[in-house]
């Protein structure tokens, strides 16, 4: 009696502590991975093909370089990213981060995603200050009142 109750119990516990371990699912580790090389790799070549094609042909190899060689300049590389929200809707999918930039500032990242034949394509990004936009509305409000 005492054998099947120490194996129940330890099956229980080793179920809970796969499920507090699970991963995000196969899309979302894959769409993830997709943040960390755009944002970690400065090369169009490589970043292009993880784009849809509409966002590739929005954002030009030079566009590109200008834009992240202003958020180098402006912020610093990305050192951290932790997900704080995850977006599904019928065909997209946004991821939303805390980024931490190297000169100290915690942006929101929010990335969008569509499935295209089975394998996940950044479809937009955007990168801004929660802070900046909660000041705003508050600034709007006294005006109002």
């Amino acid at each position: 009696m005492k054998k099947k109750f120490v194996m129940f119990l330890m099956a229980a516990m080793m179920s809970f502590s796969a499920i507090c371990s699970a991963s995000y699912g196969t899309d979302l580790d894959a769409e993830d991975k997709i943040v960390e090389q755009f944002f970690a790799s400065r090369d169009y070549k490589k970043v292009s093909s993880l784009m849809d094609p509409e966002l590739a042909k929005d954002m030009p190899a030079d566009r590109y370089k200008t834009q992240f060689a202003e958020i180098d300049k402006e912020l610093g590389k990305m050192v951290q990213k932790d997900l704080i929200g995850y977006r599904l809707f019928k065909e997209m999918h946004v991821l939303s981060y805390a980024a931490k930039f190297e000169k100290g500032a915690v942006l929101e990242l929010d990335v969008a995603f569509k499935m295209a034949n089975g394998k996940p394509s950044m479809v937009n990004f955007s990168l801004y200050d929660p802070r900046a936009q909660a000041q705003a509305q508050d600034k709007n409000g006294a005006e109002k009142k």
